[in-house]
């Protein structure tokens, strides 16, 4: 005859109805228990049905003890702080150094021609200038290269003038010298002789005879009347 005990497991009974007490269990080691093997027998004629589910730390009669399963971790239920997700933080852009402003050249102030000493097609040399002072220094200067030296200016002032057109031909008749002054001064390298100045300015011309000497120079000032 099978008895139930209280936990649901069943052991053998005499038939005398006398009760026959379990052996004194024997301390074995704990393991968790799982789900009986279908149709497994133990020792002792105790039979697990499908499903029956030990817990752990049990007995059973004889000392049998089922062997367990290894345990399955299961899942915590402690929450886990969730992790703020990493937000890339944008790099600066690479600023690109600013193109530099073009250069503006301004043009250079147009500055008075001084005419440099040159020579006429027949090889007459000359040269003419003397606006402002540093002009005026550097005729000075080379004023001792020239035997006939021509100053052009106002009548009563004195004011200079430019711009004047001068001819100087060989008192045998071709000339020698033609050309527009860029100053009040116009110095010429001729040989000693006689020669016919024309000069001309406004329209209003004037001419001059000039002798040379075979040494020094022979300086001559034209005047116009003011506007």
């Amino acid at each position: 005859m099978l008895a139930l005990l209280g936990s649901g497991t069943a052991f053998a009974q005499e038939p005398t109805g006398q009760v026959v007490q379990a052996p004194t269990p024997v301390a074995q080691p704990t393991v968790e228990w799982a789900i009986a093997p279908e149709g497994r027998t133990l020792p002792g004629g105790i039979v697990l049905e499908e499903g029956m589910v030990l817990p752990p730390g049990t007995v059973l009669p004889g000392g049998a003890i089922l062997p367990g399963a290894p345990a399955v971790a299961q899942p915590s239920t402690t929450p886990v702080p969730a992790v703020p997700p990493v937000v890339p933080v944008p790099t600066p852009e690479q600023v690109s150094a600013p193109a530099p402003e073009p250069l503006t050249v301004s043009p250079p102030e147009p500055t008075r021609e001084r005419r440099l000493p040159g020579q006429s097609t027949l090889g007459v040399p000359h040269v003419s200038g003397g606006i402002g002072a540093s002009e005026r220094e550097a005729m000075e200067q080379v004023k001792s290269q020239y035997n006939l030296r021509l100053l052009f200016a106002v009548a009563g002032s004195g004011a200079y003038l430019s711009n004047i057109r001068v001819q100087i031909q060989d008192a045998a008749g071709p000339t020698l010298l033609s050309t527009v002054t860029v100053g009040p001064w116009l110095y010429a390298n001729l040989a000693p002789g006689d020669y016919v100045l024309t000069v001309e300015h406004a329209g209003q011309a004037q001419t001059l005879n000039v002798t040379l000497p075979a040494t020094g120079a022979v300086a001559q000032s034209f005047y116009w009347p003011a506007p």
